[in-house]
């Protein structure tokens, strides 16, 4: 049970996990130089004992605000990235570190307005999303030595720490399923070239496709923007060509939302007549009737893993950057199961 009676000291915890002061600071601060179970006593007494780090005195001590700068995204369609927004908060909070969010104001430059939270002096570093090829964040972060973590990589020439889901591993996965119930004429839905993560899931889908000794009909592959609109557009297309598709496998969940519903409007039954997949697993993919089989990115992990690589960059700024790339999972459900062939 939590002690309340007074505000409890890092070295409160120290005794109470039978470790040093400095190995509490470690585990707060650099938990990667300790080892897994001591770290796991230290962390059992910051719970039992109720202990929250004195953020002022250590943003002090440290010389830092002990912030971390995000921008918030522009709104879009879907919610995948609210899960990665809540852990990106949890993990920093559990670090002793706050998520400063920020935006443009109307009109202004997004360079600019990371310039401006720079010359504040309000964060210590930034976690990116949403990076590209070329992305100019990257290249001005990079020239002026300000720390940054990102999810997603880029083609800079100089390194630094990312985390990224391997979005060719789960188009691939997508097309196995597929061709795994019979099915040989697929079809895809995908954005324009020129998305890093786009093209690597259109990649994915291609490797998918010869592993399974099929051939990718060009006629059958659709480039457009996000959204459920657009997807019911892709649709109406691709299923009124000499030699439609039996399934079809999206990039974005509400592309594939769109597609069932052109399918329906056809008088086609997804699920039955035609399978479809969409990429991101949002919360709607499990409401939908049918429920649309999706793949799911680990993004809980993916800001437990920038937050640390932020984190561990900051204690260690002359250290080469460290970099991961996560695996995500094909989740099954109605709009393709009943469909092979």
């Amino acid at each position: 049970m939590r002690s309340l009676s007074m505000r409890q000291t890092i070295r409160d915890v120290g005794d109470r996990a039978g470790v040093s002061v400095g190995t509490v600071s470690n585990v707060l601060n650099a938990p990667h130089l300790v080892s897994a179970q001591t770290r796991s006593k230290v962390l059992e007494a910051i719970e039992e004992l109720g202990y929250r780090p004195n953020r002022a005195a250590r943003s002090l001590q440290a010389r830092r605000t002990l912030s971390i700068g995000y921008r918030l995204p522009d709104p879009g369609p879907g919610t995948a990235l609210d899960v990665f927004l809540h852990q990106l908060v949890g993990t920093a909070t559990d670090h002793g570190f706050a998520i400063t969010l920020f935006a443009p104001r109307a009109g202004e430059d997004d360079l600019d307005t990371y310039l401006e939270v720079i010359r504040s002096g309000d964060v210590d570093g930034f976690v990116l999303s949403g990076t590209n090829y070329d992305d100019p964040r990257v290249e001005m972060l990079s020239g002026l030595g300000f720390p940054f973590a990102a999810f997603g990589r880029a083609d800079h020439a100089s390194p630094f720490p990312w985390v990224d889901v391997d979005g060719a591993s789960g188009t691939a996965q997508a097309v196995e399923h597929l061709s795994g119930l019979g099915h040989r004429r697929i079809g895809l839905v995908a954005w324009p070239s020129g998305s890093e993560s786009g093209d690597t899931r259109v990649k994915g889908f291609r490797d998918g496709m010869a592993a399974a000794g099929l051939e990718v009909d060009p006629e059958l592959v659709l480039r457009t923007e996000n959204g459920f609109e657009r997807g019911r557009i892709a649709g109406l297309r691709m299923f009124k060509s000499a030699n439609p598709p039996t399934a079809i496998v999206t990039v974005q969940d509400e592309l594939g939302f769109g597609i069932m519903t052109a399918a329906t409007e056809l008088g086609l039954r997804p699920g039955r007549d035609l399978a479809v997949t969409g990429f991101d697993d949002t919360a709607a993919a499990a409401f939908m009737w049918p429920g649309l089989t999706s793949v799911r990115q680990p993004l809980d992990e993916v800001a437990r893993v920038l937050v640390d690589l932020m984190v561990h960059r900051l204690s260690n700024p002359g250290e080469p950057p460290q970099t991961m790339l996560l695996h995500p999972q094909l989740v099954v459900r109605d709009s393709t199961l009943g469909t092979g062939r």
